[in-house]
C-alpha cells in the first residue's frame, strides 16, 4: 500500500545531468556506449540538459546518447540528449521550475528504488511543482523523470531536497 505524507512545494530538487557524463563526454567525443557524439551550432531553443535551459542560436551543442536509469533493467532506456559543448553546469533547481526550459506539457515518470516505473502522468508546467511535491510524498517512490512529451527524450532529474 502507498501511504502518502503532506506534500510541500519547497521539497524537490532538478537535477541537470551529471557533470561527469558531461565532462567525459566533451573530452572524449564519445557517449557511454562508446558511439561518436554530433558538436554542432544550435539553431535555437534545444533542451540542453545540463543547463536546464534552451539553447541560444549560434551555441555550440553535443548531442550524445544518454541512459538516465543506471540499473540494468527492461526501464533502462538509451535516447538523445543535448548537452552544451562550453557551459558550466548550473546548481540543481529547487522547487522551481527552470524558467522556459519546460514550456509546454511533458511526461513524468515516478520509479522506485530498482529503477522501475511506479506511475506516470502528462503535467502542464504550472502544475509541475504539485505534481512533483505529490509523487515524491509516496514512500514507493525514490526519483521522478520528466520527459519532453513530443519526441520522450530525458528532460530532467528530480529528487527530494
Amino acid at each position: 500500500m502507498t501511504t502518502l505524507a503532506s506534500p510541500t512545494l519547497s521539497s524537490f530538487a532538478i537535477t541537470p545531468i551529471s557533470a561527469a557524463f558531461v565532462t567525459r563526454v566533451r573530452t572524449t567525443l564519445r557517449d557511454d556506449f562508446g558511439r561518436a557524439v554530433a558538436v554542432t551550432t544550435a539553431a535555437g531553443g534545444e533542451p540542453m540538459r545540463d543547463q536546464l535551459r534552451r539553447a541560444a542560436p549560434g551555441e555550440r551543442l553535443i548531442l550524445c546518447s544518454y541512459q538516465a536509469v543506471a540499473l540494468p533493467s527492461p526501464f533502462a532506456e538509451i535516447g538523445p540528449v543535448y548537452v552544451s559543448a562550453d557551459a558550466p553546469a548550473p546548481a540543481p533547481f529547487r522547487s522551481e521550475l527552470p524558467s522556459g526550459y519546460f514550456n509546454r506539457i511533458f511526461a513524468l515518470r515516478a520509479y522506485d528504488r530498482f529503477d522501475r516505473i511506479v506511475d506516470s502522468t502528462l503535467v502542464e508546467p504550472v502544475a509541475a511543482a504539485a505534481k512533483f511535491a505529490e509523487f515524491l510524498a509516496r514512500d514507493d517512490v525514490a526519483y521522478l523523470h520528466a520527459r519532453f512529451a513530443g519526441h520522450g527524450c530525458f528532460a530532467a532529474r528530480i529528487e527530494r531536497s
